[in-house]
């Protein structure tokens, strides 16, 4: 893969970049603080924020790596389907503790520059923990027996602004970190938004089974290599595809060029030519 060559920025958009990052990180640190002194919550939270913390992190470490177009490979993380369904689920201290230790860990072993890992750790606080906080989500288990109708369409709803506002987050970033060459809808449009749509998703089926019982987690984990098995498969067929189509076009191109060069001589060009007198 050729890399891409960047563009030197200059001093405002540094300026702009920084200002925007610390902003971001002042306000992550502010809502992990206010998140850290809410003790409400059963205390069974704890293993399933665990839970949550490790399935995330691997979600984010193994993505879904997906057939493009141009002959290339996409990958889909789906470890904000955790963070969605730990707003409702997790009370807002463990939601913090599971969002940065999956984010930071996935990014050290990926390798991803610090101030982007604090980028992002701030970004997701920001997205998931403080609409938690403001809305005052959480574990409780005896609320759901009325109306659950009306509270599952408000808790979409709310997953739903969570998963824009992480997006607008990024594409503000990408925007002052690219300039014009930002995309049109920033990252509105392609890989990301398929992404974020596929989290939303899988965390409507986190909640309603972790609801019934944390054991039917395992359903999710099964899914979820059911998924990943399909998703490498057909990864691989396309990729088979891709190789036959091009060795075809390589062996086309060779007969073509061949029949060009063993093309007989015609007739008009064969013989002598008369001096004229």
């Amino acid at each position: 893969m050729q890399r891409r060559r960047s563009i030197p920025l200059t001093t405002r958009q540094y300026i702009q970049i920084a200002t925007y990052r610390v902003t971001l990180t002042l306000l992550a640190l502010i809502v992990a603080a206010r998140a850290a002194h809410e003790y409400r919550g059963p205390q069974s939270a704890w293993p399933l924020a665990s839970i949550f913390a490790a399935s995330a992190a691997a979600l984010a470490l193994w993505p879904l790596i997906v057939p493009g177009r141009n002959k290339t490979l996409v990958s889909y993380s789906l470890a904000s389907a955790f963070f969605l369904s730990g707003m409702f689920l997790l009370p807002p201290a463990g939601l913090m503790l599971t969002v940065c230790f999956a984010v930071t860990l996935a990014g050290m072993l990926r390798g991803t520059r610090a101030y982007r890992i604090v980028f992002q750790v701030s970004s997701a606080v920001l997205a998931y923990v403080a609409p938690a906080l403001l809305f005052n989500l959480g574990p409780r288990p005896g609320e759901y027996v009325l109306n659950p109708a009306t509270r599952a369409g408000l808790e979409l709803m709310i997953a739903i602004s969570a998963v824009s506002f992480h997006l607008l987050l990024r594409s503000i970033g990408l925007r002052l970190e690219q300039g014009a060459r930002t995309p049109r809808w920033g990252v509105f449009s392609g890989p990301p938004l398929v992404e974020a749509v596929w989290g939303l998703v899988l965390s409507v089926t986190i909640l309603v089974l972790t609801r019934i019982h944390p054991a039917f987690l395992g359903v999710v984990v099964v899914e979820m290599g059911i998924t990943s098995w399909f998703v490498r498969r057909y990864r691989l067929y396309v990729t088979d595809l891709r190789l036959e189509a091009h060795a075809a076009a390589v062996a086309a191109q060779d007969a073509d060029e061949s029949e060009l060069e063993e093309e007989p001589t015609p007739r008009w060009a064969v013989g002598k030519v008369r001096r004229a007198r």
